[in-house]
């Protein structure tokens, strides 16, 4: 498996931490080198503004699960989409 870098975003407060991960090699050829093909998952982290993401006591993790995307971009999406309902869901609706 292959993961790439930690990226952040700031939503309402909270920091929201996406990584994807490649579970499944796509075969040879251009589609490969471009981040598409294979499988897909990802991993996002939310935590408070400015708290380090890697400690478990202050951060709420969510994970793909065993579903995979054809594509880096849509794990990302779908990663930033998941950390930015979980925010939504601990801090409730906005006013």
């Amino acid at each position: 498996m292959r993961e790439t870098a930690w990226r952040v975003e700031a939503y309402r407060s909270m920091d929201v931490y996406v990584r994807t991960l490649l579970r499944r090699q796509a075969g040879p050829g251009p589609q490969a080198a471009e981040g598409q093909g294979g499988l897909w998952g990802y991993e996002a982290r939310v935590c408070q503004q400015g708290a380090d993401p890697s400690d478990a006591g202050d951060t709420d993790l969510l994970s793909s699960g065993a579903g995979g995307f054809a594509t880096r971009h849509a794990a990302e999406v779908a990663a930033f989409v998941a950390g930015y309902g979980l925010v939504d869901r601990l801090l409730g609706p906005l006013e």
